[in-house]
């Protein structure tokens, strides 16, 4: 399979990972289209987890990341595979590039743990807010069971796990954010799809899926904020730990 038909992929230096699943904009005619499921890309996801790749590369500092190009009405890689939410069952093309960037995911775990007994796997995400007092990003981590590296211990929810404590700590300064520990209603929508399902109760592994708002994902300065916040809080996660 050429891999970079499907994905834009790459090994790293430090011991962070960066999925981006629904930013795909590759219609192929040969894949047919799902039976089931959301069919719209998450907006801009793609092109956002690129400006904070380069962004981090400017730093001096290389993440793990791979990056759907399929677009979701073809493939939606956070469903579990034998769902027709997921991909249309008649398409072994489809099947294939589902299994492959699951597994190309672990391998990158793989290599962190053995690389650097450590791993934070962060799966981007966006969703668009039903109302205005919504928040502007969530965290899913199936209620804290996908954390299990520790930042400070003195502290409770977030604020205890490596990397969700710079993420949180660097957002907030400019977003909303529900941490996703059940605080209020929208942890619930967004605790964690079939990706960080793949990392559940994972030793020295900490796994959040990040929602982004659409307005966000959609303003330029507002990305620029975010990006820049998001870079920093990866940049303190190496730093400090």
């Amino acid at each position: 399979m050429e891999f970079r038909k499907y994905f834009d992929f790459a090994e790293g230096s430090t011991p962070v990972i960066l999925s981006c699943p629904h930013g795909g904009y590759k219609k192929p005619k040969r894949i047919p289209d799902k039976t089931m499921g959301p069919n719209i890309a998450d907006k801009n996801t793609y092109f956002i987890s690129k400006l904070i790749i380069n962004l981090l590369k400017k730093e001096g500092i290389n993440i793990y990341y791979i990056l759907n190009k399929i677009h979701r009405s073809k493939l939606d890689l956070n469903r579990p595979p034998h769902s027709p939410s997921a991909l249309n069952k008649s398409s072994t093309e489809a099947n294939g590039i589902f299994h492959a960037f699951h597994d190309q995911l672990i391998i990158f775990s793989q290599e962190c743990l053995t690389q650097f007994d450590k791993a934070l796997v962060i799966d981007f995400h966006g969703f668009t807010r039903p109302y205005k007092n919504y928040p502007d990003v969530i965290f899913g981590h199936i209620f804290g069971k996908t954390l299990d590296l520790i930042q400070d211990a003195t502290n409770d929810a977030c604020e205890r796990f490596w990397g969700c404590y710079h993420l949180e700590k660097e957002i907030s300064k400019h977003f909303s954010i529900d941490k996703g520990f059940a605080e209020s209603e929208y942890s619930l929508a967004y605790s964690g799809g079939y990706i960080t399902h793949q990392f559940l109760k994972t030793k020295n592994i900490n796994t959040i899926q990040v929602e982004v708002a659409k307005n966000i994902r959609t303003d330029a300065s507002l990305t620029k904020k975010f990006v820049k916040a998001f870079t920093k809080a990866i940049i303190k996660s190496i730093n400090e730990n």
